[in-house]
């Protein structure tokens, strides 16, 4: 769903491969809501776009000449912090390094790059709650769950994540969890399994799980565990962000610890 603004948003987009700026430039501009107003090549142009347009948005390449991606986001959250930082790379060591904005992988579904730019949306019509809904997220894949955690963070969520059932299970019981989103396929311990154990544990029958799997049979796995909701891969994040708050505010948060 695209979101309703009342102008679009203005991006700049950085990344020295031509094919891969211009298809940038095509892609952003066909959105009704963006409006890409500059492309660089290097990480010095990009600076000086910035400073010159003054964009919502800059989509950085992390590897470009000169002045790389997270140099720019550096300084961008020095001087220009208003302006959102989408790192777009394939550079997986990134992840922890950038302080200022979101990191989206190259390989992922566009829906999490235009929800990454479009950022925090609607906050009007969210209903709060006395602290952030807490939302667990259990996803194997690397760039997928960092993805997430971002992503849902930005959306003002507090996020605690696990790459497996095992751990999963040890992050949930450490503290107050709202609403879980569980991949099915997991190393160690399965989604089927991490949801039979955990339903079996004191005080979680108030905890929804929102199911997740690029499987065919995945919704019917769900249905089998119990999932307040099934979503298909590759994800909507933000559709996953209205149903995370949905099912939170439905149950109610969980009590502090």
């Amino acid at each position: 769903m695209t979101p309703t603004t009342d102008r679009r948003l203005r991006v700049i987009v950085a990344d020295d491969h031509p094919s891969t700026r211009e298809n940038l430039r095509y892609l952003l501009n066909a959105e009704p809501d963006i409006e890409v107003v500059g492309a660089a090549t290097n990480g010095v142009e990009a600076l000086r776009l910035i400073l010159e347009l003054e964009p919502d948005v800059a989509v950085l390449d992390r590897q470009m000449p000169l002045v790389d991606g997270l140099q720019v986001a550096a300084r961008l959250r020095q001087d220009q912090p208003r302006v959102r930082v989408v790192l777009f790379t394939l550079d997986a060591d990134v992840l922890g390094q950038l302080q200022h904005g979101v990191v989206v992988p190259k390989d992922a579904p566009v829906t999490v790059l235009l929800a990454a730019i479009r950022g925090p949306r609607d906050r009007e019509a969210v209903v709060h709650t006395a602290r952030p809904l807490r939302v667990l997220v259990v996803e194997d894949d690397d760039n997928t769950r960092q993805a997430l955690v971002d992503f849902l963070s930005d959306e003002g969520f507090s996020v605690e994540s696990a790459l497996d059932g095992q751990e999963g299970l040890g992050v949930a019981a450490s503290g107050a969890i709202d609403v879980i989103v569980l991949d099915l396929w997991l190393p160690v311990l399965d989604g089927a399994a991490f949801a039979d154990i955990w339903r079996r544990r004191p005080g979680s029958a108030h905890v929804p799980i929102i199911a997740m799997s690029g499987l065919p049979e995945g919704a019917t796995i769900a249905a089998e565990v119990g999932a307040a909701a099934f979503r298909s891969k590759p994800l909507d994040l933000p559709a996953l962000a209205d149903l995370l708050r949905a099912e939170g505010n439905r149950s109610g948060p969980a009590p502090l610890a």
